[in-house]
């Protein structure tokens, strides 16, 4: 199996690159998703429909870049407070918590507040064991709550 990986790796490092990575570190990780494609699409494929390897192998290799792309960027896109700030539509100097209406239930500030640190409704729903549906209309019913208390 593991020559089979190395004999076609050159297809992964194709597709790789078709992500234009912004740094070798990135390439790497890009890579490494691709072997797993490929490992999966090595297992999967069957040579008795006359069908050519390469070309069935790229979508899995593809997927797998992209899920770790995606992974990746979810990992890495907290918000600096500045930005939570901004995005909150609050627009005046003081800190962030004593803008934030008393009116918010305990759910909607624990939702916000890790939403702050980053965390994507996904994470938080598992944290929370809330369906991710749910965690995300608490959270705009407290972001509404916030802009409608400070553009007041």
């Amino acid at each position: 199996m593991e020559e089979l990986i190395e004999k076609h790796m050159g297809l992964v490092i194709s597709i790789v690159n078709r992500f234009n990575p912004k740094n070798q570190t990135e390439k790497d990780d890009y890579i490494q998703a691709g072997r797993i494609g490929l490992w999966k699409a090595l297992t999967k494929f069957s040579k008795t429909g006359g069908s050519k390897f390469s070309p069935y192998a790229w979508n899995p290799i593809k997927w797998e870049i992209i899920k770790e792309i995606r992974s990746a960027k979810s990992k890495h896109d907290s918000m600096s407070p500045e930005d939570c700030e901004h995005y909150y539509g609050v627009k005046n100097s003081a800190p962030f918590w004593e803008l934030v209406p008393s009116s918010l239930t305990p759910a909607e500030r624990q939702v916000v507040q890790l939403r702050r640190e980053g965390y994507n409704f996904k994470e938080i729903s598992s944290e929370l064991d809330c369906h991710r549906s749910r965690i995300k209309k608490i959270f705009q019913s407290a972001i509404k709550k916030i802009r409608d208390t400070n553009n007041e």
